[in-house]
């Protein structure tokens, strides 16, 4: 029964609800919870909901407001028209008269401590009632907001917070107007605050949305509050906020400078390695700690930096008023030798008014030696000139005693007293016991000399002593004659007791022929004019002795005569019998050109002559394979004609052919037309299908050398 007249109640508060059509601040409890708890519900709450039948008509902008889970019971609250509905709580913003939602304790209803669940407004502060009527206190999380009812409040027990800072807990919480506990940035008219996911203040850094800030717990005025465009130590560490209050990194321009804060957003202090340049920001800065040191030059761990306009720390050459400097990669200035594109320079560490100021126009002894350097600094090597004379300097410094450079040697005197180093030049000077000549360039006489009455002699390249006698130079033997003051023989012959020698006119002693005087005369390569039979390029020639039974002058070839029985040529060389018999035969023809071919068959030769009509020598002599006797090779008088690189013959390649009658040739012997192999080398032999074959290399000679027009004679 109790049950069914609930029913009935809350049906006509849904009616009246209906019929106002006013959105509603009364309570709707869950009917179905209601039912469970309506058994132990009081008088006082049974008279609530008479009263709430009997709201009057003036109860206008009322609606009841519900939310029921499918699964489970759910809290619900009266919500209030012009609520802020992103976060989904009351808008406590006074209401007109008309258009306030008016609770029942708003119509002197006394609200017992146990009432039905939802929010309740008395005296412009909210309660909230849980499912079991009970009157919150402490956390409440209604509609996704979190609501702090304060049931430390005496005089209001279990009001909620509002538009207010609260320690709860130890911890602080900022509720907004409408109650909601805040999170994320809170604005306050002092400034930002930050509210962790559990809604305490943050105290401290919180990284957000990219940038790290920092709520200042020990701020006594304002706890928590953000630190906004400033500075401030903490843990011993300075940093900078920006307008806006992230945590500043990077460059920091203030007005006595630049600070560089790291990644950490702590001040750096020394060297940073910023965008390919190094800085180095100042600790010991009394003034501004940390400040960036610029345009300036500093003494740090012993070393000393110059820093360029902008902070960088300058490397390599850095011009002063006093002259140059220069910093190695490490930034420090560079004491001693430094090799810098391509020239070595020094640093003078021991110049006590500016100490490793570089070396400029000047002379140094350092360690021990000379050293020149030119105007610009650089270290300077090889002839140097100065008013006294010349000197020679490497990388170590100025030469003292021998130098060879470019095939001759000088001699820088480390002995003159007055200039160490000095050049010798244009005199003789004993060194070590030994005379030595000198040109006037400095150069020691080495090598080939001329007097000044024309005379030639020859200077060891390495000892510089004059030579006598025998003296190989450039692949040339020359005589210094040591009867006659070690002077070249500039020409000529010259009688030794082996036999005879002859100079050409620039000393060179001659070998193989010479031409002289009409006569052809042969020298070995020892130089010795040679007699009698010698054999030379595969044939003999004989040179008459002196007081030679076959007249003749003494050493001279013999040509176009008989010498014990034996026919020399024009040319000088003796024939074989064959040759004998085929330059006599050779001797009948003439020939368009100066060349003439004949060609014997059956002894299978070639002989080629140079010359003319009647005056044939024969220049070479062949064995050769002409045509076998079932494919002979034609007999005749021909000319010759085409030529070509190669033909090929079935699987075989002939080379260098030359044409002397139709399909007649002079050619190489057989080749792999394959793979260039030798196929058939044989000559000496009747073999070919009527073409003359020849070794490879005679081939050739007959196509580079036979002109178009030639005689050939075959028989």
């Amino acid at each position: 029964m109790k049950r069914m007249r609930v029913f009935k109640k809350i049906a006509v508060l849904i009616v009246l609800s209906v019929v106002l059509s006013a959105p509603s601040n009364v309570i709707y409890a869950f009917a179905e919870e209601y039912i469970d708890k309506s058994e132990s519900v009081d008088y006082e709450q049974s008279n609530l909901i008479e009263n709430e039948e009997s709201v009057e008509n003036n109860q206008s902008d009322v609606k009841i407001s519900e939310e029921v889970s499918s699964e489970k019971e759910s809290e619900e609250k009266i919500e209030v028209e012009g609520q802020n509905q992103s976060s989904g709580v009351p808008n406590l913003k006074e209401q007109n008269q008309n258009d306030e939602v008016q609770s029942l304790e708003e119509k002197n209803v006394e609200i017992p401590s146990n009432l039905t669940p939802g929010w309740f407004l008395k005296e412009g502060d909210w309660y909230y009632y849980d499912l079991n009527g009970t009157r919150a206190s402490g956390w409440r999380y209604i509609g996704n907001v979190w609501y702090y009812f304060n049931g430390d409040n005496i005089s209001k027990p279990g009001v909620m917070s509002k538009s207010t800072h609260q320690l709860i807990n130890g911890n602080m919480f900022v509720f907004d107007a409408s109650g909601a506990m805040q999170t994320g940035w809170i604005l306050e008219p002092e400034g930002w605050y930050y509210a962790d996911g559990s809604g305490a203040l943050a105290n401290g850094w919180r990284y957000v949305n990219g940038a790290w800030y920092y709520l200042d717990g020990s701020n006594t005025e304002h706890p928590y509050l953000m630190l906004n465009n400033t500075k401030k130590t903490i843990a011993g560490c300075d940093y900078y906020f920006a307008n806006g209050g992230a945590m500043r990194t990077g460059w920091i321009l203030e007005p006595e400078g630049w600070y560089y804060a790291d990644g950490s957003g702590a001040l750096a202090n020394g060297w940073r390695y910023v965008n390919g340049a190094w800085y180095y920001l100042d600790g010991s800065n009394t003034e501004h700690p940390y400040l960036m040191l610029n345009n300036t030059k500093k003494t740090i761990a012993g070393c000393d930096y110059y820093f360029a306009n902008g902070g960088a720390m300058r490397t390599g050459w850095i011009l002063e008023p006093e002259g140059w400097y220069y910093a190695d990669g490490s930034g420090a200035l560079a004491n001693g030798w430094r090799y810098v594109n391509g020239a070595w320079y020094y640093l003078d560490g021991s110049n006590t008014e500016h100490p490793y100021l570089m070396l400029n126009n000047t002379k140094k002894t350092i360690a021990g030696c000379d050293y020149y350097f030119a105007n610009g600094g650089a270290m300077r090597t090889g002839w140097i000139l100065e008013p006294e004379g010349w000197y020679y300097a490497r990388e170590y410094g100025t030469i003292k005693g021998w130098l060879y450079l470019g095939n001759l040697w000088y001699y820088l005197d480390g002995n003159n007293e007055e200039y160490p180093g000095l050049m010798v030049s244009g005199q003789d000077k004993v060194i070590a016991g030994e005379k030595y000549s000198f040109n006037p360039n400095g150069d020691m006489r080495a090598g080939w000399y001329m007097s000044n009455s024309g005379e030639w002699y020859y200077y060891d390249n390495y000892s510089g002593q004059i030579c006598s006698g025998w003296k190989y130079v450039n692949n040339n033997w020359y005589y210094l004659d040591p009867q006659d003051n070690n002077k070249m023989i500039p020409g000529g012959w010259k009688k030794f007791d082996n036999g005879y020698y002859l100079f050409n006119s620039d000393g060179s002693m001659v070998t193989n022929w010479s031409y002289v005087n009409g006569n052809w005369y042969y020298f070995s390569s020892d130089g010795l004019m040679r007699t009698g039979w010698q054999w030379i390029g595969n044939k003999w020639y004989y040179f008459y002795y002196e007081n030679d039974s076959h007249g003749g002058v003494y050493g001279a070839m013999a040509r176009a005569t008989s010498i014990d029985g034996w026919q020399l040529q024009t040319d000088g060389s003796m024939l074989t019998d064959k040759q004998a018999e085929m330059s006599q035969m050779a001797q009948a023809y003439n020939s368009n050109t100066n060349y003439l071919i004949l060609v014997d068959r059956a002894a299978c030769k070639v002989a080629v002559y140079a010359g003319r009509f009647g005056a044939w020598n024969n220049i070479m002599y062949w064995d050769c394979a002409p045509g076998k006797s079932s494919t002979p090779t034609v007999s005749g008088t021909f000319t010759v004609q085409g030529k070509g690189y190669y033909f090929d013959s079935g699987s075989a390649r002939c080379y260098w052919y030359t044409q002397f009658y139709g399909n007649y040739l002079f050619h190489s012997v057989l080749y792999s037309k394959y793979n260039g192999s030798l196929m058939d080398g044989r000559v000496g032999i009747p073999l070919s299908h009527g073409c003359v074959r020849l070794q490879i290399d005679n081939a050739k000679w007959i196509y580079d050398n036979i002109p178009r027009g030639t005689k050939v004679v075959i028989y």
